[in-house]
């Protein structure tokens, strides 16, 4: 009877029917194992290639999405968990639905606390800015946008020595320098400001006729406090971009100063963001003693090339404010968006002591400004 035609149907009956559990569970588990996989990955994706860079750059959105997925799965979970009461017939089902949706949920609440912590660890601390050895103001103006008269408050307010516009032409520099010469006195000798900008594209767009003095946004300017000295503008090979200052002190006694403005991660230009943003961080493999970059960079220390910063440092994350978001000013807060604009220093002559976030009327990026103190001329104890 044990070999007998009726009994082989039921065994095979049996291990076809297991055989389509396992497929069905594998099916449900499938979907399930496919966002674990994607919520892990966006906690140290390939950040160089599209759409992995831009989705890194709002890490703060990422964390708040996942955050409030995985709060809101594991609610549904536990409502599952409590009518499987109500539902003896399909309480198995629906107490395994309830675990899927628990893994997920618990999942994203650990996602989210990864980006979370990354961002806590960079720093939400503002603090105000005073006159220290020197304070650097950052600001991508969006085509000159940007009202001069908050711009030129907020550099008197916090003491502004070096002023670093991406997206703005020498003839709105100098309207600036003239203001702040307004606010800082009518003395016999005000504190003046010099001008400097350059321009630049891609070489495919110079190619195309485009003109790069028709638009703001090809050109760079930094403004210069003539208390640190006398500047001349170099020519700058690195951080090709558009427009890139590099200042260089005329009695060789001071910091080398340089305005960055990388190319934006757009699909179809990835290759020119690479190579622009990797060309400004380049400078800081062997950095000028005393460096100072600073500007708009399109990318975040998230990315390759702002990972490793060889001898310089992150002034704004060391003086707290690393974490704030600096684009897009739309989202009407620090905590929500991309920390793309930065100030990199010398770490053995410079240290963040002190920085902001400010929302400027007219741009859609915030003002960066650190406040840097002179390593070299601390005191040092024994």
């Amino acid at each position: 009877e044990l070999l007998g035609y009726g009994n082989w149907q039921e065994v095979a009956g049996v291990w076809l029917s297991a055989d389509m559990s396992r497929r069905q569970q594998l099916l449900r588990w499938g979907p399930v194992a496919a966002v674990v996989a994607l919520a892990l990955v966006s906690v140290l994706p390939p950040t160089t290639v599209f759409p992995f860079a831009q989705l890194i750059a709002l890490r703060s959105l990422l964390a708040a999405g996942a955050a409030f997925l995985g709060l809101l799965l594991l609610t549904v979970a536990i409502l599952r968990r409590r009518r499987r009461g109500q539902l003896p017939r399909t309480g198995l089902r629906t107490c395994r639905r309830g675990v899927r949706t628990a893994v997920v949920g618990l999942v994203l609440l650990l996602v989210a606390g990864a980006h979370g912590g990354v961002l806590v660890a960079r720093g939400f601390r503002q603090r105000p800015v005073d006159a220290g050895a020197v304070s650097v103001l950052s600001l991508n103006t969006e085509r000159e946008g940007a009202d001069i008269e908050a711009v030129a408050e907020l550099a008197d307010a916090v003491g502004a020595d070096i002023l670093v516009l991406p997206e703005t032409t020498q003839r709105y520099g100098r309207r600036l320098a003239e203001a702040l010469t307004e606010k800082k006195g009518s003395g016999a000798q005000p504190p003046g400001f010099a001008v400097f900008s350059d321009t630049g594209m891609p070489s495919d767009l110079a190619e195309q006729g485009i003109d790069q003095n028709s638009d703001p946004a090809y050109s760079t300017t930094v403004l210069v406090a003539t208390r640190l000295g006398g500047y001349r503008q170099v020519e700058e090979t690195a951080g090709s971009g558009f427009g890139t200052v590099r200042l260089e002190p005329e009695s060789g006694d001071g910091p080398v100063i340089v305005g960055a403005h990388t190319y934006p991660p757009l699909p179809g230009a990835m290759t020119w963001w690479r190579s622009s943003v990797t060309d400004v961080a380049s400078l800081c493999r062997r950095p000028s003693a005393g460096l100072i970059v600073a500007g708009d960079f399109n990318a975040t220390r998230d990315h390759a090339p702002l990972r490793n910063l060889g001898g310089c440092i992150s002034a704004g994350q060391q003086a707290g404010i690393g974490g704030l978001a600096t684009w897009p000013s739309s989202t009407g807060t620090t905590l929500l968006g991309a920390t793309i604009d930065h100030v990199l220093v010398d770490g053995t002559v410079w240290e963040g002591k002190k920085g902001r976030v400010v929302t400027i009327p007219g741009t859609d990026h915030r003002a960066v400004v650190v406040q840097l103190s002179d390593q070299s001329q601390q005191p040092t104890g024994h």
